[in-house]
């Protein structure tokens, strides 16, 4: 098995458009195994701060001993928490894509929201992550193509995000690493400006990491640098085993602990009964925790009292875990079409708040549309005047 140990070169830019710059960029390769990217969002300097914020906490998590994932729960709570003490950053959150040096030459990728992993290989370029964008929820439902959502008016709103609700939903990666890939973190600053052809050929052609991310940071703004553009270059290089340096937290040693000797007492009856019964106990509380997460960590789109309903839970529940009413909305079913009935009345599910919240606001959308384009005013026909009294009769 192949051990490796990482390189990484990373620049982040304003762009030509923005006035600051909300992207920044980890990059703890040497001491950690860890890179990442994030892309912060909201008024004044909340961007910058939330993504600065995320950073540094995923960096805490992962130097004290956390799973990638978890670390990056922690970066989400990290976000939510200085939104809430200052006035100022309410409302702020940011992208996350990160990536650390695992076990049997493995990198792990976790991501939240649009910023994006690719792995170069033999001359390919292979997109990682899935965005957790409108857009890209509205291709994988078929109600767009790819191109059209490249093109998209609203294919900068993004449905999931550090620090906007309490929990946060990581997707991880596992990718088997191989002597010469190369690994790219970039922001949607990168995506929407450049081709992922041309992001492929500055990789084949540039061998230095620094240079290839400045190369790349460039094609972006003379795209027209719409947006902050970051891309960090990560290249695993296999060393024997021997070499690979010692983790800067090391796992935990319980060798030298002494085996815990218990006592012999009378109840011994009772403590055979305690040494069965804990397990199983545990494993049943463990089991209905993990139910009751599975039940309530999900949305879905429904109808209550004739009206479009969002509901937080599964459908019809799920051992005695009920879903409750999130928000029943004003749209009433006798204004959606037949098909939009349909899809309602199945119970339209969604991973998150943010999924059924934008769901309901394209129906909205939708509703009002047809509402304006059917509304029209109705003029009085000239015959419709009130006749002439009848003369008298001649006396």
């Amino acid at each position: 098995m192949s051990a490796f140990k990482l390189l990484a070169a990373g620049v982040t830019d304003v762009g030509r458009v923005r006035d600051g710059n909300e992207d920044d960029f980890l990059d703890q390769s040497n001491r950690l195994g860890l890179v990442a990217v994030a892309d912060g969002m909201g008024g004044h300097r909340a961007g910058e701060v939330a993504s600065a914020t995320a950073l540094e906490a995923l960096r805490a998590g992962v130097a004290s001993g956390q799973q990638l994932a978890n670390a990056i729960e922690g970066a989400n709570d990290a976000v939510l928490e200085k939104s809430e003490s200052d006035q100022e950053l309410r409302g702020m959150g940011t992208t996350l894509t990160a990536g650390m040096l695992g076990t049997d030459g493995q990198l792990l990728v976790g991501h939240v929201g649009d910023s994006r992993a690719y792995l170069f290989r033999d001359g390919e370029l292979t997109q990682i992550t899935n965005d957790h964008s409108l857009v890209e929820e509205m291709v994988r439902g078929g109600e767009l193509t790819p191109e059209q959502a490249e093109v998209h008016p609203q294919r900068s709103i993004i449905t999931r995000a550090l620090g906007i609700d309490p929990q946060v939903d990581v997707d991880v990666y596992p990718i088997e690493l191989q002597p010469g890939d190369r690994i790219l973190f970039c922001s949607d600053g990168l995506t929407t400006m450049v081709r992922q052809d041309e992001m492929a050929g500055i990789l084949a052609r540039e061998e230095d990491p620094k240079r290839a991310a400045q190369l790349l940071v460039d094609a972006a703004n003379a795209a027209g640098g719409e947006d902050n553009v970051t891309a960090v270059i990560v290249e695993p290089v296999e060393v024997p085993e021997d070499e690979v340096a010692e983790p800067a937290v090391p796992d935990h040693d319980t060798s030298e602990i002494p085996p815990v000797k218990p006592r012999r007492r009378r109840g011994r009856t009772l403590l055979r009964v305690l040494v069965w019964v804990l397990p199983v106990l545990v494993v049943l509380a463990i089991a209905f925790l993990a139910v009751g997460w599975y039940a309530r960590n999900t949305y879905y789109v429904g109808v209550d009292k004739d009206r479009v309903t969002i509901f937080k839970g599964r459908p019809g529940g799920v051992l005695g875990w009920d879903p409750t009413i999130e928000n029943r909305t004003k749209i009433d079913l006798s204004q959606l079409t037949d098909a939009e009935n349909e899809a309602v009345k199945e119970n339209k599910t969604f991973s998150s708040r943010g999924g059924a919240n934008d769901y309901v606001r394209r129906l909205n959308n939708a509703v009002q549309e047809r509402t304006t384009t059917t509304t029209t005013t109705v003029p009085v026909p000239p015959e419709a005047t009130v006749p002439p009294a009848p003369a008298p009769p001649p006396s």
